[in-house]
């Protein structure tokens, strides 16, 4: 049954209209479907049917027209329904039965077309367009109960309109659409929108002339009629004709991969239509799920999607890999770890997601949702209602189940009819495509003939053409013919048929992964099981390290392994002149099963916690040296692994591994802002036993420093000293960690006695240690203090001692430490040497892999280019830097990098957001809270005067207000978005005084 309100009103039936009956029946329908989902009140529907002049049986005749309405209606129990409901009634009417709800929805998704896919933006409008039959709801149009809806309709279908010429004007068709205009110029001449795109596509069409003129056109009759000139929109519009500016011209048509082009190895065969679909689906809905059984090639398909999503996302399309993460909990450390987001203070991991999301227009890639959705389920529906720009594609062997998701159940690829079927008819199989191209990679001689087509069309029949399955069988041609492996096709199937029915040939993965698995002789097996602990990827030495002994010899893992990767159950590819091997995870799952079965699983768990352990203890030793940009990537690698490890210990009761593998990765945690590490450390500090163990007092000093780079100065201060009273306690020495923290911190409170004690300590700490690069370190927080005290002679002596450490060090971060140093040391009296310093800083952090030294140092030397009025330099750099502290979840330099912000906003004349970020600055505690120089503190109350005073007291009061009321990640929206508009509109300008 289907509602038609744009035109005549009707009700159809199987392409018969109904009869409705007089105009009363027709009236009160009229007002039910102008305020259909909602309830209408009988006095209501009495006023519109009688006015006036209802009679005494106003009521029993109302009943009577709405009860044979209802039996007109009467489809079944999903069809539409007029419902009693006080106090009046209701009626029910599914979207997709009534004309202007299909309507609307079409233009919704033209237009979220529009920017990505102009044609079928163009298909999508014009099919919603073709709805219409005449003016919307006809001769009730004036009624005042229908009158509102009426015109919100007319006006969507103008909207239509314009969407469906900036379509055809995306589509090249200029020409086409200027007669068009012109017409709908003439009915709503005062329409701007209109005369923009005639005037447009005039110019495009080759008449540059004429669109001058329409241009003059409409300035005169906006002059008469309103006593108004065009918008900024047309004016600019004008002046781009004048100049023939280039932007005008169409952008070319998308560039799409020939039908034609070469297959490679690793290309998606049989799927073009399977494509297709999802495509259609992604252009729909905001979240898809690709479903199927495991090794169906959901993931391989989503890869396909990648080159096409890109286009949609603004900022990108992230990839998040999901198998990997053995507990629900971690699904959602693991997308913050992929997205470098970290927690914000007092709030969930989960709220900080979305927070961090809410403004940004991302594609997500969920890969291999099944075993953790009781986690991902919940965050991607919030991610759907709160975050309008992001769109998500996920696989998984089970849908998400939440509203509006649209899902695609992958098949497997299609098999011939028999395995006797002419070998053309084999070859045209999508399944034996797959097969044929993996067998060729596997063994170059094989050949798809007619000594083989049979053989191989049996084998892709009996694995049902599930491409996992046949990519399988196809390594096995390294050792045996076809026809060899379906002999063993025969005995497995034979082993699982009491799992299958005589009448069905479906076969999960799970059961292809088991007949692969039975191929391995015990040996393979073991190695296979054990090397499930390996949640990334790993080397030969690091699966000889862990995987050898009880009862598996050293020496013969490289071999076993080599056999592994000829059956292709471990994937090897070559990585910076070293061979990587890793398990796809679907069979790592499979193998974690057989690992648990085995009575070495606990060892094997643990010599892999240790394994990790000395990887990150080696690592943490090269940090301080000049190749520290190499072990940082090294780490870096291994960070799946290194905190697979840190659950394994905890778990086992490890409790000095996990103490040791939290402390050995601390600098590559604070120099990549992956503060995860300090929730580690938080993690282990609170089991009971860890306060007796010498480590611990490292570990409260990861503790301090996690909560002041979050901003939790109290908290790190109460840590920080705990630490040092630990090390006392226990009579071990302090790395320097601790006073770190504390020297931090404290200086930030304004507590400066207190704070250069500790720093004093750290340096002491460092010289006794005699490490260079600690020793640096020392000396350049000194010095930063010192300059920020007013004490720049003290300032540059201690500088010059941080840089003849790191000189000793070698080390690139401690060389950017010691010139970020001299230059602030600098910057009153020789600014110029104080910014080739920075430079030189920024350079060295970023060779080091150092980001949070880049995105410190880059906050001073954006600060110093805005003071010499270089503002343009800083309006474009600062984004990065905000980001940088937001995605870390370094909440004590993002402060720092506000404040300087708020003086340029002020400088350049953003009145109302210097005023608001001031509010949110202050609320923070960060407009006296953090280290100033007295000069700096000086201009700071200087600037804050001259705003109040621009502004005027009230409204600056009114300002500041609303910005003590924003919340962290609103903070940072208003600045970026402040900056954006700067961005093109900042220039070289004296310096503020």
């Amino acid at each position: 049954m289907e509602f038609r309100v744009l035109g005549a009103l009707e009700i159809v039936t199987e392409g018969h209209v109904l009869p409705l009956g007089g105009p009363k029946p027709r009236l009160l329908l009229a007002v039910l479907l102008a305020r259909r989902g909602q309830v209408v009140s009988t006095d209501r529907l009495v006023d519109v049917l009688w006015a006036d002049d209802a009679p005494a049986t106003a009521v029993p005749t109302l009943q009577t027209h709405l009860s044979r309405l209802r039996r007109l209606l009467e489809t079944g129990p999903d069809g539409p329904g007029l419902e009693n409901r006080p106090p009046g009634y209701r009626l029910a009417v599914p979207a997709s039965a009534v004309d202007a709800d299909r309507f609307e929805a079409g233009v919704d998704d033209a237009r979220g077309l529009l920017s990505r896919d102009p044609p079928a933006a163009r298909r999508a409008v014009d099919a919603a367009l073709a709805e219409w039959s005449g003016s919307a709801f006809a001769e009730f149009a004036d009624l005042d109960v229908v009158r509102a809806e009426a015109g919100r309709l007319e006006e969507l279908r103008l909207v239509a309109h314009e969407l469906a010429v900036d379509a055809r004007l995306a589509c090249g068709g200029h020409r086409e659409v200027v007669g068009e205009l012109e017409g709908l110029v003439d009915e709503h001449p005062l329409r701007e929108r209109l005369w923009s795109q005639l005037m447009l596509a005039l110019y495009r069409s080759g008449r540059p002339a004429e669109a001058l003129r329409r241009a003059q056109q409409l300035r005169r009759l906006l002059r008469e009629e309103l006593g108004l000139g065009p918008t900024a929109e047309v004016r600019a519009l004008e002046n781009d004709i004048l100049t023939e500016d280039p932007g005008l011209d169409r952008p070319p048509p998308p560039v799409r991969a020939s039908a034609g082009a070469r297959v490679d190895l690793d290309a998606l065969v049989g799927r073009t239509e399977d494509i297709d679909v999802v495509r259609a689906q992604l252009a729909r809905s905001r979240l898809v799920t690709l479903t199927g059984p495991g090794g169906v090639g959901k993931t391989r398909l989503a890869h396909e999607l990648v080159p096409e999503l890109a286009p949609q996302a603004p900022d990108g399309v992230r990839w998040i890999e999901l198998a990997a993460v053995r507990w629900p909990e971690a699904a959602i450390a693991a997308l913050a770890n992929e997205l470098d987001l970290q927690r914000r203070p007092e709030r969930s991991l989960e709220d900080s997601i979305v927070e961090a999301l809410r403004h940004r227009g991302l594609v997500l890639l969920l890969d291999n949702c099944e075993h953790v959705l009781e986690a991902v389920a919940p965050l991607v529906s919030r991610i759907l209602r709160w975050c309008p720009d992001v769109r998500i594609l996920a696989t998984s062997r089970e849908p998400l189940g939440l509203p509006g998701e649209a899902t695609y159940a992958l098949a497997p690829l299609a098999v011939p009819a028999s395995a006797a079927a002419p070998i053309g008819e084999v070859r045209s199989s999508p399944a034996v495509a797959l097969f044929a191209a993996r067998a060729t990679a596997a063994r170059h001689d094989f050949a798809l003939d007619a000594r083989s087509s049979a053989a191989t069309a049996e084998i892709c029949i009996r694995l049902d053409g599930l491409p996992l399955a046949l990519e399988l069988a196809a390594a096995r041609v390294r050792s045996m013919t076809v026809a060899e492996i379906v002999e063993r096709l025969d005995e497995r199937f034979r082993l699982l048929a009491g799992r299958h029915t005589p009448h069905t040939r479906r076969r999960d993965l799970l059961d292809v992964v088991d007949w692969s698995h039975g191929l391995l002789d015990p040996a393979e097996q073991a190695l296979f099981a054990r090397l499930s602990v390996f949640a990334g990827g790993f080397t030969l030495r690091r699966a000889e390290d862990v995987c050898s002994e009880r009862g598996l010899h050293r020496a013969d893992v490289a071999a076993l392994l080599s056999a592994l990767v000829d059956k292709s159950m471990v994937v090897a590819r070559e990585v910076e002149d070293e061979t990587r091997f890793r398990l796809l995870q679907t069979l790592r799952a499979f193998a974690r099963t057989q690992l648990d079965a085995r009575p070495e699983a606990e060892a094997i768990r643990l010599a892999h916690a240790r394994a990790s352990l000395d990887a990150a203890r080696a690592a943490h030793g090269e940090l301080g040296g000049p190749r520290e940009r190499r072990w940082i990537q090294a780490i870096d690698r291994e960070m799946d692994d290194l905190r697979e490890a840190f659950a394994t210990s905890l778990a086992l009761g490890e409790l000095d591994v996990a103490l040791e593998l939290v402390t050995s990765v601390r600098e590559f945690a604070f120099r990549t802002i992956r503060y995860e590490v300090c929730r580690w450390a938080e993690a282990v500090a609170s089991v009971p036993e860890a306060d007796g163990r010498p480590l611990f007092p490292i570990v409260l000093g990861m503790v301090a420093y996690g909560r002041f780079v979050r901003g939790e100065l109290t908290g790190a201060v109460v840590a920080g000293r705990q630490a040092v009273e630990s090390a006392a306690r226990l009579g071990v020495p302090t790395t320097g960690l601790a006073e770190r923290a504390l020297g931090n911190a404290l200086f930030y409170r304004g507590e400066t006695e207190a704070a250069l004690a500790a720093m004093d300590r750290m340096v002491d700490v460092a010289e006794l240690s005699r490490d260079a690069g600690l020793t640096a370190h020392g000396f350049y927080m000194r010095s930063v203090a010192a300059t920020s005290l007013g004490d720049v002679t003290e300032a540059r002596r201690l500088a010059d001692l941080s840089c003849a450490a790191a000189e000793r060090s070698g080390a690139p971060t401690a060389r950017a430490q010691a010139a970020y140093a001299t230059g602030l040391a600098w910057e009153r009296e020789d600014p110029d040497r104080a910014l080739r310093l920075l430079q030189e800083s920024t350079r060295l952090a970023e060779s080091a892999g150092n980001r949070w030294l880049r995105a410190f140092v880059r906050t001073e030397e954006l600060s110093l280019r805005a003071a010499r009025g270089d503002l343009a330099a800083a309006v474009a750099g600062y984004p990065d830097v905000v980001e940088t502290w937001f995605r870390g979840g370094d909440w004590a330099n993002q402060w720092l990098s506000l404040r300087h912000l708020f003086t340029i906003f002020t400088h350049l004349g953003r009145d109302e957001a210097a005023a608001v970020l001031h509010g949110a600055i202050d609320a923070a505690g960060a407009t006296t809270a953090l280290p100033f120089a007295p000069a700096e503190a000086e201009r700071v109350v200087a600037t804050v005067d001259t705003l109040r005073n621009r502004c005027g007291t009230a409204e600056f009061d009114r300002a500041v207000a609303r910005g003590r009321t924003l919340r962290d990640e609103e903070v940072v929206q208003l600045t970026l978005e402040t900056l954006a508009v700067l961005a093109g509109s900042a220039r070289r300008t004296p310096p503020p005084r």
